[in-house]
Formats: C-alpha cells, sequence, structure tokens
C-alpha cells in the first residue's frame, strides 16, 4: 500500500511541474530556452500582431526577438522558404531585423531556425497584403519641365491586370485636376508591376496638362480609392540653396509674349530687397533669365517674386531659397599650438557686417556656416580678447586661430633648488572683460607634481597672478606670490621657493640629563627632503630645513631611542625626551629559598649590540645606570658555574628592579651548595635521625621488659 501511495504522489508532482512550465521562458536565465519566436514588431498601420496573424507590406521593416537551443549559437529567420536574416545569439537570445521579401499577397510562414542543431520554432503566420505606390522623379523641377511618375504594385495577385488611375492635382488655389487610365498589367510570380508615365503628356485630361506654375502638385494612385498619394514640387528657380557668386538660373512660364515683369530678391527675415531686375517674357511667355548671388548677401532664406506689368499670373511666381554657408572649422590653439577648449570665436562677415559665433568643443574645434569672402576672426577666453585673424573662405575648409594664451608653469622648490611635490595651489588673477565693464577674478587651484611642477594650461597673458603655495594648509610663500605681466610665449615659468626655517633641537634622556652624540634623521612627510645631524655636549643640535612636517628618529649608538614628529612652519625649538635612555636597572640574584647570592655575573643584553655585565655583591645586587629601555634579556650566572644560569626577558621603558632566582642553588653565607646535594644531605641526616630514635625506643622497651 506504501508503494502505492509513493507512486502516485510521484505522479502528481511530475503533473503539476509539467503544468506550470512556460512554453516560452524570460531571456536571462542560463539554461536551455528552446526554439522560440517571442517577438516580432514593430505593431503599427503596416504591421498588426493579433491573435493569430502578423500582417505587413512587401519591404516593411520587421525586428525579430527570440531564443534557441544553442548559447552563443547561428541562428536564421526563414519568411515564406527564404532567409531574411541569419547571425549568432547573444547567449540563447536572439535579436533580427529584417524586411518583409518580395512576395505576392497571401499567408506565409514565419520560423526561427537554430542552425546549430537544426531545429525550428513553431511557425508564426505572416499575411502580406498589396502595397500601392505611386512617386515623382525628379521630386523638385523648373516650371515648364517634365517628370517621371514611378507606379507600382507589390504584393500584388499574379493572375490579376491592375489598371492605375493616374490624376494630378494643382497647387491651391487652382486645385485643377488631370488624370488618365494606366494599364500595369499582370504582376510577375513576386507580386510586383509597375509603369513609368511622363508628366505633362496630352494623354492627361482634361486639354492636356501643365507645370507652369509655382507650388506642390499632389499625385495621386486612384484617389477616390485612397490606395497611395505623393507630392513634387514646381519652381522657377534651379535650386533652393545658393551660395555667393553662384548663377541663379530663372525659368518661370506661362506669360504673355513680350509681357514685362519686375524679379525681386528680398530677406525673410527683415524683408531687406537683396536685389532686383527687369525681364522680359519671350514669344513664347517664357522669362528666362540669370542672377549672380552678390557677395553681401547673408546667409539666411530669401523670396524671389516675379510680378508681371498687366495680366497676373494665376498663381504668383514666388519661391524662397537660402544661402546655406560652407561647413568651417576653426581650431582654436595656444601659444604652444596646444588645442584650447571653451574658446568663443566670434566671426565678422566685412561684406553684411554680421557676426557669427561658436564654441571650441573639447576638440578644440568651432563649428561655424560661412559664405565666401573675407572674415575677421576674433577669439574670447572669458570675455576677454585673446586672438584675431582674418581668413577668406572659398569653400568648405578648416582654420587655425591661436590664442594669445600661455601655459603658465609653476615650479615649487627650496632654498636649495630641490623640487617640493605636492603642494597645493591656490591661484587668482583680475582680468578686463574686452567688452568693457567692472573688472573680473578668476581662480584655479593645483598640485605640483612629483617634479615639483604644475602647468595651469591656456590662461590669460600680459596681467598679474597671485600664487599662494600651501603644505599642511599653511601658506608659505607670502612673500614671493606675485607674478607680474605674465608673458605671452608658450610656457611662462614662476618659481616659488618655500623657505628654510631654524630648527633647534635638544635631546635629553629619562632622568633629562642630555644626550651627547645623539644622532637626528629627519624626514619631511610630503617631500620627502632628508637632513641627519648629531647633537653637540649639550645635547643640541641646530640647523636649516626646509618648511614643512618632519618625522624625527633619534638614535644613539645606532639604537633608536625615540621618534616623533616635528612642525616646521616657523623658527622652531623642541626639547625631545628620550625616555628609554638612561634608564636605572636594579637585578637581585637569590637562591632557592630567596636569599641572595653574592659574586654572581649579570649580563644585560639590550637592543641592537648593548651589552653590559656586573658582578653581585654581598646583598645579590647589581646595578646597571644608563640603560637603553626596550626589549631586553637579563642572564643571571652561577658564581663560578658558568654553564648554570637563569634568563629573563622583558621591555623596559622606566627605571626597573628585577629578581632572578637560581633554584638549583642554596646559599649557606659564601658558600653555595646545589640544591639537589643538600637535600640529599638533609634525607640522609633526617633517616639517620630517624634510626637512632628507633634504636633508642626499642631499647628502652626490651630494658623496661626485664626489669619487671
Amino acid at each position: 500500500m506504501n508503494k502505492k501511495i509513493v507512486a502516485v504522489t510521484l505522479l502528481v508532482l511530475m503533473s503539476f511541474a509539467l503544468a506550470i512550465t512556460p512554453s516560452k521562458l524570460v531571456f536571462g536565465q542560463n539554461q536551455n530556452l528552446g526554439v522560440s519566436i517571442l517577438q516580432v514588431s514593430p505593431a503599427g498601420s503596416n504591421v498588426s500582431n493579433g491573435t493569430s496573424t502578423l500582417t505587413g507590406t512587401v519591404g516593411y521593416a520587421l525586428n525579430l526577438q527570440g531564443t534557441i537551443y544553442t548559447s552563443n549559437g547561428t541562428y536564421q529567420v526563414i519568411f515564406a522558404n527564404q532567409v531574411v536574416a541569419s547571425g549568432t545569439s547573444y547567449g540563447y537570445y536572439v535579436n533580427a531585423n529584417f524586411s518583409v521579401p518580395e512576395v505576392p499577397s497571401g499567408t506565409y510562414a514565419l520560423r526561427l531556425r537554430d542552425g546549430t542543431v537544426n531545429v525550428n520554432s513553431t511557425e508564426d503566420d505572416f499575411q502580406v497584403t498589396t502595397l500601392y505606390s505611386i512617386n515623382a522623379v525628379p521630386s523638385q523641377v523648373q516650371e515648364g519641365s517634365s517628370v517621371v511618375f514611378n507606379v507600382a504594385v507589390t504584393g500584388g495577385d499574379p493572375t490579376t491586370a491592375y489598371n492605375a488611375n493616374v490624376s494630378v492635382v494643382l497647387p491651391s488655389p487652382l486645385n485643377t485636376e488631370y488624370s488618365k487610365i494606366v494599364s500595369l498589367g499582370t504582376p510577375n510570380q513576386k507580386g510586383t508591376v509597375n509603369a513609368q508615365i511622363t508628366y505633362p503628356d496630352s494623354s492627361f485630361q482634361p486639354n492636356g496638362s501643365l507645370t507652369d506654375y509655382a507650388g506642390s502638385y499632389t499625385i495621386y494612385f486612384n484617389q477616390s480609392a485612397s490606395l497611395a498619394q505623393n507630392q513634387f514640387s514646381v519652381g522657377f528657380l534651379d535650386s533652393t540653396t545658393y551660395h555667393r557668386g553662384q548663377t541663379v538660373t530663372i525659368r518661370a512660364t506661362g506669360y504673355p509674349q513680350n509681357q514685362a515683369a519686375t524679379l525681386s530678391i528680398t530677406s525673410v527675415a527683415n524683408g531687406a530687397t537683396l536685389d532686383s531686375e527687369s525681364p522680359t517674357a519671350s514669344a513664347d511667355g517664357i522669362i528666362s533669365t540669370t542672377w549672380v548671388v552678390s557677395s553681401n548677401a547673408a546667409i539666411g532664406d530669401y523670396t524671389v517674386k516675379i510680378t508681371p506689368q498687366g495680366t497676373q499670373k494665376s498663381i504668383q511666381d514666388s519661391q524662397t531659397f537660402s544661402i546655406i554657408g560652407y561647413a568651417i572649422k576653426i581650431k582654436t590653439v595656444n601659444l604652444a599650438n596646444e588645442i584650447v577648449p571653451q574658446i568663443r570665436v566670434q566671426a565678422l562677415d566685412e561684406s553684411t557686417n554680421t557676426a557669427y559665433n561658436s564654441t571650441s568643443g573639447a576638440d578644440g574645434i568651432a563649428n561655424l556656416n560661412l559664405e565666401t569672402g573675407t572674415l575677421s576672426l576674433t577669439a574670447f577666453r572669458n570675455g576677454v580678447n585673446v586672438g584675431q585673424s582674418n581668413i577668406t573662405v572659398t569653400g568648405n575648409g578648416a582654420f587655425n586661430l591661436q590664442c594669445q594664451l600661455t601655459d603658465l608653469k609653476i615650479i615649487v622648490q627650496n632654498e636649495n633648488g630641490v623640487p617640493i611635490p605636492f603642494v597645493n595651489l591656490a591661484i587668482t588673477y583680475r582680468y578686463q572683460p574686452s567688452s568693457g565693464g567692472s573688472s573680473q577674478i578668476g581662480n584655479a587651484s593645483g598640485q605640483t607634481d612629483p617634479s615639483g611642477a604644475f602647468m595651469l594650461n591656456s590662461t590669460l597673458t600680459g596681467i598679474s597672478y597671485t600664487i599662494n603655495a600651501l603644505l599642511y594648509n599653511q601658506v608659505f610663500n607670502s612673500g614671493n606670490n606675485t607674478a607680474n605681466n605674465v608673458p605671452a610665449q608658450a610656457v611662462s615659468e614662476i618659481v616659488i621657493t618655500c623657505p628654510n626655517e631654524p630648527l633647534s633641537i635638544n635631546v635629553v634622556g629619562y632622568n633629562q640629563a642630555a644626550i651627547p652624540g645623539a644622532r637626528i634623521e629627519l624626514v619631511e612627510l610630503t617631500s620627502g627632503l632628508f637632513y641627519t645631524a648629531s647633537t653637540d655636549s649639550s645635547g643640541s643640535v641646530t640647523s636649516q630645513v626646509t618648511f614643512g612636517m618632519y618625522r624625527a628618529r633619534i638614535y644613539k649608538d645606532n639604537i633608536l631611542i625615540n621618534e616623533t614628529n616635528i612642525q616646521v612652519f616657523s623658527s622652531t625649538q623642541k626639547q625631545i625626551q628620550c625616555t628609554l635612555y638612561g634608564i636605572q636597572v636594579s637585578v637581585s640574584v637569590v637562591d632557592f629559598f630567596g636569599r641572595p647570592i653574592p659574586n654572581a655575573n649579570v649580563t644585560l643584553n639590550g637592543p641592537e649590540t648593548e651589552r653590559f655585565s656586573a658582578i653581585t655583591k654581598g646583598d645579590g645586587t647589581a646595578t646597571f645606570s644608563n640603560v637603553i629601555g626596550g626589549d631586553m634579556q637579563i642572564v643571571a650566572f652561577a658564581p663560578g658555574a658558568q654553564n648554570d644560569y637563569q634568563a629573563v626577558t622583558l621591555t623596559l621603558n622606566q627605571p626597573t628592579s628585577v629578581q632572578i632566582k637560581i633554584d638549583r642553588y642554596i646559599a649557606l653565607g659564601s658558600l653555595l651548595i646545589q640544591t639537589s646535594s643538600l637535600i640529599t644531605i638533609a634525607v640522609i641526616l633526617a633517616a639517620v635521625i630517624l634510626f637512632a630514635a628507633v634504636e633508642i625506643y626499642r631499647r628502652k622497651r626490651v630494658k623496661h621488659t626485664i626489669e619487671s
């Protein structure tokens, strides 16, 4: 019965696991996800993602996301048995872009294939619908010129013949419509059919067709059914963009023969007239002339109008064109020919007195649109004119504009010329903007590098700088902190001297007694400057050291007896007490019973090479003076027995009394007996006494018995 219960339980658990396993797992888990299409997008008017069918037209761009079995494996996207995309997955994830291929309308299978194991996903249905299109080539023509209409059907039915009702609607307010029926024929096996139609053409109804009016013409593919529409433009200029000095060719049609007219060119921005002419129509009613864009035409938009005398045209000829300028790159550099960002460059067009502005980027390039001619360039840094140059523009080009900016190199050194690194610098300067007004104050900051230098790049020349140098938040150069009238040169050097200060040190020991011959080593904590000196007979030393904070190490007989920091920001006197020096140590040597042992040899082994020896007096003590403290070993040797000793290890930092017990010996007056020998004698004596006592007792007992 238990076996049946177990089997049923396992079956239920397996069924539950299968029920909760999703058919399409979320990407990102490092496991086998299967071959599956998760999503096809975008969705919109041309593509719809319904409950069962995706819909779109030929050529429409799609994105497919899905998963495959193989991590970082190859995949193919298959549409109607055509591979429309392929690549390598990102992990198990596929992200592919493709377009709907050229096929007849109908429903097709869309699949994702794992190329490594040759396994396909479940098919998704994609319905291709028919697309109708019409466009004009070129899309911009002059009046009286022809255009070609491309009329096409994609996704068509290869068994059906298609006709197109092509119509053209002239600009408002005319809105005249011309149309014709065009037979496209039967689509090819891919469902595509097209035709090309020339417009204007006498076959358009009513009364032919024309392009005599400026404006936007709308073209239709079966306007009533709204299958497709597009536009093309008609003007009387040969372009919509020009540069100074270029020739504008004008061709306007539809005028009475020999009609006089006025042609005017005005600025859209301010309505000012740039130029005007008085052309006359030919016998064919065509105004054909040329006009050279004047050298004082500013960049911007202009309107050209033709105003005839007498009878007016149904739509006045009016067209807008632009003078666009050339792409000019201005590289701003300093006196060292290094690029300088954030320079405002002003280009003054001398022919129009118009100023154009741009600011150089991180690459030192300021981008401007400038027209042909001579222009004056001015560079501004914080409103100060720092450079000027004239350029001649003939087309797209690049120019250098050198700025009167110097690299200010600040060097910090001590009085001996040794560089001082890691000095903080607070820099201020006052300058006058070129536009006038009150003077301004600029600020900068930095720190000297390991070579003791700091470079303030591309800074103003001809002004004064105040540079405060700081170590440990203390200014040390108040007497030499000003650089006047910095010259205009590639690199300007300013040397700041970190002063030397007198330092007097008095070194004393634990008992305040002077320590002569002590060696003092000084290391500056920031710069690493190093000094060394020795104390005189009074324990003192005086030296000149560079401003700073020093780590002082005191040595006596090559033994470090103290280490401390000394702040030298001015004339400094410092007493350093070396509490490890001049310590008195008293050593008491005792026997097993704690009684003093005279004539014992006591040795002190101190730091480094320090070593002292002495013989204990009658009270068992030996005294050592002027000991240098620290980790120390004290060894006591029994008198006349150098192999018998007792040692202790301790750290001394003050006067100390130490007792050493040599428990192998017992002192009997001046006689020293080994403890073991004395114990043996004592045991023997005790045994003799005990034996004698027992014998006496036995004899007394026998005597008493006899007498009784």
